[in-house]
């Protein structure tokens, strides 16, 4: 799957390249995107946008990058989500932060929860140490994920499948074997986010989806790998080349030169 993230206000408020959620939701579906992680709030301001878009709502939040931290809170259940007709829901944790028992138990409920409802259920689940990294929004920190990050990204992928989450979503840990090693461990569909855009152009985000493919992941759900490049249609579209047709990394390129 290809899906796009537009819910990064939701910690984040307006971030660069996503001041248009509108607009952003309507080249998501004409570029051939599986569907998008959106906001209940965002979901209502672009339901005529949606079309043919998978809608995975973000349940969770409460929590922006002007606070002190803390636990992510639930403010929407499940039940809301299904009176929406939204496709699954997603919700957070970080493993080895303080508040991690408080996020995890949120998991394990929501997946209980989803049981019951119908509602498949993603979990974002991330290390501590992947957060200064994670939620550089603007791109200017120099923050990078650690070397040795691969055992978090293990951790995190199989308390995921622990806690009953249908499908799980991380980091890349930047290393295809040991990344083909976590997916298998982890007997979930595997998708990996982009994280923040750095720079490396357009052919860096297409390496990641090359390796992350490559190692097994059932797909990504990139934000600001696609709508903080230069051409986030071309960007989407290259994409969903490689991930819905199996076009090389070269292949996909030549797609956005026209």
């Amino acid at each position: 799957m290809v899906i796009v993230a537009v819910d990064h206000g939701n910690a984040a408020g307006i971030v660069p390249g996503l001041e248009n959620a509108t607009e952003t939701v309507a080249m998501c579906d004409a570029a051939g995107a599986d569907a998008v992680l959106i906001t209940p709030g965002l979901l209502e301001l672009c339901a005529d946008h949606i079309g043919d878009l998978g809608v995975i709502l973000r349940i969770d939040g409460a929590v922006t990058t002007a606070g002190p931290g803390g636990p992510m809170r639930i403010y929407c259940d499940v039940e809301h989500a299904v009176a929406l007709g939204v496709d699954a829901v997603v919700l957070n944790a970080t493993v080895g932060a303080p508040y991690e028992s408080v996020e995890l138990e949120n998991i394990g409920r929501t997946s209980s929860e989803g049981r019951r409802w119908g509602m498949p259920v993603l979990a974002e689940v991330l290390s501590q140490r992947m957060l200064s990294n994670h939620m550089d929004f603007r791109g200017d920190g120099e923050a990078m994920l650690p070397e040795d990050i691969a055992s978090d990204v293990a951790m995190c992928c199989r308390l995921g499948a622990e806690l009953g989450a249908d499908a799980i979503k991380t980091r890349f840990c930047g290393d295809v074997e040991a990344f083909r090693r976590i997916v298998a461990s982890a007997g979930r569909p595997i998708l990996v986010a982009g994280g923040p855009n750095r720079g490396g152009g357009l052919e860096a985000t297409l390496n990641l989806v090359n390796d992350v493919l490559e190692a097994g992941a059932a797909g990504v759900i990139f934000g600001r790998q696609i709508w903080q490049q230069p051409d986030p249609t071309a960007a989407l579209q290259a994409v969903c080349a490689m991930v819905h047709e199996d076009a090389t990394v070269s292949e996909a390129l030549d797609l956005t030169v026209a």
